[in-house]
């Protein structure tokens, strides 16, 4: 059978396979490579009928690397896409009736990341088209949640990328699945080891569960302050609740308090940062941002800051459930007591 693909009709002068990749040289001193031969051997010796509706193919050894990769251009060379290049085949597929998902676990079933067609969240969102497809799972797991309209100064809140070792990933179709093993390589040029590896996997870990501890809470006060200001605009002329609007004021200041200490609320712009200090979960993430470059284990100083860093955060949020556990549930009780209505109904004429 042809092979040509898009490799154009030109005097081939030179073949060879390197890490199970074909890589063709021609008569115009052009290289061409042909990604994974190992998904046509898998295809060459039988195992497509393994499924009838849909195949997995077995992910080609990925090297634990930076970069995005994959950058399409009109004049140059695509590079290698940076991640586990996960191929799979659906005979059928259709979207209205048809469910996908791809999950990739360590070797003990735990979850690492999970993609799939009927998924609400964009980095979430599995896309896939009847015949052949490919997937690059980037190797991360989830990190600490950005906030709409959040601005950091040099922050990641990215989850850290996988250590070297042996992982499986499963493809699911309608309830139907298949798994596949694939293994995650050290870069041969790094100086790190798997050890330095995996510390620097865990410090970036805890910084996110403190951070994303810290939006969360923030997500919280927003709310509650919204519906405090909700409450005293409604009342406002209300002489029953002139103590408890008292209250809603105060409150809403202690709140803000804490949001401010976790993040600098004055951002509006990319450029607001030279302006304003940026605040407790900025400082966090930028630490994110510096351990994760290289396959480097943070450095006792790295350790020292995220731990006062954190210890800071703590505070702050020990003082929020404070509030939710005691000013929040008074507040309540006292609405409650006066027997407010929280929505006024007009009445129709």
């Amino acid at each position: 059978k042809s092979f040509q693909l898009n490799l154009p009709i030109v005097p081939i002068t030179d073949l060879t396979i390197k890490d199970n990749n074909l890589i063709v040289a021609t008569q115009g001193r052009s290289l061409w490579i042909i990604d994974d031969l190992g998904m046509l051997h898998q295809t060459i010796n039988g195992s497509s009928n393994a499924f009838a509706k849909a195949q997995l193919f077995q992910p080609k050894p990925t090297y634990r690397m930076g970069g995005s990769g994959g950058n399409k251009s009109l004049t140059a060379g695509t590079n290698h896409p940076s991640g586990v290049m996960t191929y799979f085949n659906l005979k059928e597929f259709d979207t209205k009736k048809d469910t996908v998902a791809l999950t990739y676990m360590t070797m003990q079933g735990d979850t690492l990341q999970s993609y799939s067609t009927g998924a609400s969240e964009k980095n979430e969102k599995l896309k896939v088209k009847k015949g052949g497809n490919l997937f690059t799972w980037d190797t991360r797991t989830d990190g600490a949640e950005r906030l709409k309209g959040m601005i950091l100064w040099w922050a990641s809140l990215d989850g850290p990328k996988a250590v070297p070792g042996k992982y499986k990933v499963v493809l699911d179709v309608n309830g139907t699945s298949q798994t596949q093993e694939f293994t995650i390589l050290a870069n041969p040029n790094a100086e790190a080891t798997v050890a330095d590896m995996q510390a620097q996997h865990t410090f970036i870990s805890d910084v996110n569960k403190s951070v994303d501890r810290a939006h969360q809470s923030i997500k919280k006060i927003r709310k509650i302050n919204a519906q405090l200001k909700s409450f005293t605009t409604q009342y406002k002329d209300d002489t029953r609740t002139e103590a408890l609007r008292e209250k809603a004021k105060t409150m809403q200041e202690e709140f803000g308090k804490i949001e401010k200490a976790l993040y600098q609320t004055k951002n509006r712009s990319g450029q607001d940062p030279l302006n304003f200090p940026i605040r407790l979960t900025n400082k966090l993430g930028h630490l994110n941002s510096l351990v994760g470059m290289g396959d480097f284990a943070p450095t006792d100083q790295d350790i020292a800051v995220k731990n006062e860093l954190t210890k800071a955060i703590d505070e702050q949020l020990n003082a929020f459930d404070t509030m939710l556990d005691a000013e929040v549930a008074q507040f309540n009780t006292d609405f409650n007591n006066l027997k407010l209505k929280y929505l006024f109904v007009e009445d129709s004429e």
